[in-house]
């Protein structure tokens, strides 16, 4: 047994070197990107439509696929940019790269440096709404507008419902186990099922985009795992809860569309950051929803969203939602 633990650790690249290149892959989804080269480092994004800018920032594990029920709706109105965070997805990162939220922060700002963008609105949803949390602390001029979705904030991540996995991948005795498990159909749907509120939205194209930037090579697993090891780094997770006082003086325009049905981050979350946002306009709620609002509900995902940042319309029922949370009548 020793020995097939040994060989498995092995092929899931235990011993790869630190300083091992992930690149980012050409097939499927991923073929819509381009690299953009940073002074941080290059980043893999997609960038389509016309109009207005709009920055899309996918949560975790997640990458810029998580857009792609909405990118349609989104790209009919907007010049629609979405990097894959660091860690994830596909932008080209070495395994001992730093994949904390400031340097995502600083990876958006010289992105939309790189393209010629001054001022964007934006969609933040989990990971990505952390980093824009962050964003705003550091540089809010370049924030038009905001959706935040299903966030993480505060220091309530990562949520109950995925500890049990991060910890089984980061943990080195049963990380390379995790590796091979994941290769299974089955076991992908079991993990994201977490994520989901109809487990029928978990089909195998999508469940396949969402695992294989992860299990496609063993530098690929490894990386997940350095990403996870911040995830539970205490001093990490205290980031957004320090950027609650930026927050507070935060004036611009946000929405908040949340999953209802989500036990990862739930409505209460949504009501805080109603109460430290004082530009929040309302809270739209989809009902049929977990953590995945724009993947499970992509019509009304999308039209919440393109009304309130094309005209700055809010449903009375957001409206309500978000008096509610504020205790007002």
């Amino acid at each position: 047994m020793a020995l097939a633990w040994g060989a498995l650790a092995i092929s899931s690249g235990a011993l790869l070197s630190p300083q091992t290149l992930i690149a980012a892959r050409v097939e499927g989804f991923a073929a819509r990107k381009k690299i953009a080269a940073l002074p941080s480092g290059p980043v893999a994004y997609l960038d389509e439509g016309e109009g207005p800018p709009l920055v899309l920032l996918h949560g975790c594990p997640f990458s810029a696929v998580e857009w792609e029920p909405v990118l349609q709706t989104f790209s009919q109105h907007f010049r629609v940019i979405a990097p894959d965070l660091r860690g994830l997805g596909d932008t080209p990162v070495r395994l001992d790269d730093d994949y904390r939220l400031p340097t995502d922060v600083t990876m958006v700002r010289e992105l939309l440096a790189s393209l010629g963008v001054t001022q964007a609105s934006f969609v933040a949803h989990d990971h990505g709404a952390a980093v824009l949390q962050l964003l705003t602390a550091e540089a809010p001029q370049l924030v038009d507008r905001a959706v935040i979705s299903n966030a993480e904030a505060y220091d309530a991540w990562p949520s109950a419902p995925e500890l049990p996995y991060l910890r089984l991948i980061v943990n080195p005795v049963t990380s390379p186990i995790a590796y091979l498990a994941l290769q299974l159909e089955a076991v992908r749907r079991e993990v994201f099922s977490i994520a989901v509120f109809d487990q029928a939205t978990l089909s195998s194209t999508l469940l396949a985009e969402f695992t294989e930037p992860h299990v496609a090579t063993p530098a690929r697993w490894q990386r997940l795992r350095r990403f996870y090891r911040w995830q539970l780094d205490p001093e990490h997770q205290t980031l957004t809860l320090a950027a609650v006082p930026a927050l507070r003086r935060f004036d611009r325009p946000v929405l908040l569309i949340w999953g209802a049905r989500d036990t990862n981050f739930d409505t209460q979350v949504a009501s805080r950051l109603a109460h430290d946002l004082s530009g929040t306009q309302g809270i739209v709620l989809l009902n049929h929803s977990s953590h995945l609002p724009m993947v499970e509900q992509p019509v009304e995902f999308a039209r919440a969203a393109s009304d309130f940042l094309t005209r700055g319309s809010v449903s009375t029922e957001a409206v309500a939602a978000l008096a509610k949370s504020r205790g007002l009548r």
